[in-house]
């Protein structure tokens, strides 16, 4: 019995994952003039991608973990730093436009209105297939994301804004979304600076056609998409899994995300990448270990400024004033603040923290 009821909600997971390709689904409504479609369907696509997403990914984890041990059960304990995510996320996925802007301190309305401009153009138009053009895009957006990531481990000023999101010390699938808007900006502008001279976008050769042998490349690129949409709540979720051979040498999984929250300092500077693992593997910087050792690994920083009143008040303190004094902070070290820890600096990301 409890093998057919997760068995049941992992298929209702999957189902929400195959309602986020909204075009799809566009594109069944105008192909079929039934009832069903002309009704249920674009109720659907009114349902946000981001909240689909969220969903399947809290049915996925039920599933696997049961209630006890899920993010849902991790909701009841309303401990600081569970309510922080969850003010995170909902500021985020209500999008309050206006209010960003003002919390990014401008940098989002700066991006959104740079985002309308001509880029210079990559010449991904140039290569011979779309299967290609996708292979190009995927690695050069991975590439680009573990960077960003990986600097602001390095740079003093960026971890003060980065740290907000390490100083959870529950994950729990909302932790995916505990940043800050103004950390959403920086992050934003340091993935778009390299599209000034390679604007990839999406693929602009036809895709193969439904009866070509080729077609298989399509039907990998949807599933790995939505894979990758729901991964980032899994990988901050309770789940442990190393995900086998895929985790270890092609996406990125629970485990080795986890690790990456670790408070140990030998998993600091380590797993930066939120998709492919090829990037830690090139650059030194993969870490693991063993399923049992995993569950006792402490989450969050030694030194950690958010999470002490689970109150209201508190939590507001710690997302709307704390989270900026932190950075305050770091910028007063000046120049020193943006330049990069060398790899044989003796401070550490916690000696840092003392810092901060």
């Amino acid at each position: 019995m409890k093998f057919l009821v997760g068995f049941s909600v992992l298929l209702c997971a999957f189902g929400l994952l195959a309602l986020t390709g909204s075009t799809q689904l566009q594109q069944l409504v105008g192909a079929h003039g039934g009832a069903p479609f002309q009704v249920l369907l674009p109720l659907l696509i009114a349902i946000p991608t981001g909240i689909m997403t969220l969903v399947a990914a809290y049915l996925i984890e039920g599933a696997l973990v049961g209630w006890r041990n899920s993010s849902l059960h991790t909701l009841t304990e309303a401990s600081g730093s569970v309510r922080l995510d969850v003010l995170a996320v909902a500021l985020e996925l209500l999008s309050f436009r206006r209010l960003g802007y003002v919390l990014s301190l401008g940098l989002l309305y700066v991006l959104e209105i740079r985002s309308t401009q001509p880029l210079s153009v990559f010449p991904v138009h140039w290569l011979p297939s779309w299967g290609i053009q996708v292979a190009v895009v995927l690695l050069f957006g991975s590439f680009i994301g573990y960077w960003v990531h990986r600097l602001e481990h390095t740079i003093p000023a960026l971890w003060a804004l980065h740290k907000f999101h390490h100083s959870a010390d529950r994950l729990s699938i909302l932790t995916a979304h505990r940043q800050t808007e103004l950390t959403r900006s920086v992050e934003q502008a340091l993935a778009t600076l390299p599209l000034l001279f390679f604007a990839v976008t999406e693929p602009t050769a036809p895709k193969p056609h439904a009866t070509s042998a080729l077609f298989a490349l399509v039907v990998i690129y949807f599933l790995y998409r939505a894979f990758i949409r729901v991964n980032q709540y899994l990988v901050h979720s309770n789940l442990t899994t190393d995900y086998g051979w895929i985790g270890r040498w092609l996406l990125v999984s629970p485990r080795m995300h986890r690790l990456h929250h670790a408070r140990a300092a030998e998993y600091h500077g380590k797993n930066f990448t939120f998709d492919l693992v090829i990037w830690d593997r090139l650059f030194g910087t993969y870490a693991t270990c063993d399923a049992v050792d995993v569950r006792a690994v402490p989450l969050g920083l030694d030194e950690n400024p958010f999470n002490h009143a689970s109150t209201l008040k508190g939590v507001l303190r710690d997302y709307f004033l704390t989270s900026y004094m932190v950075f305050w902070r770091a910028l007063r070290d000046g120049s020193r603040a943006w330049v990069p820890m060398r790899a044989a600096d003796t401070r550490s990301v916690a000696a840092l923290d003392r810092d901060i």
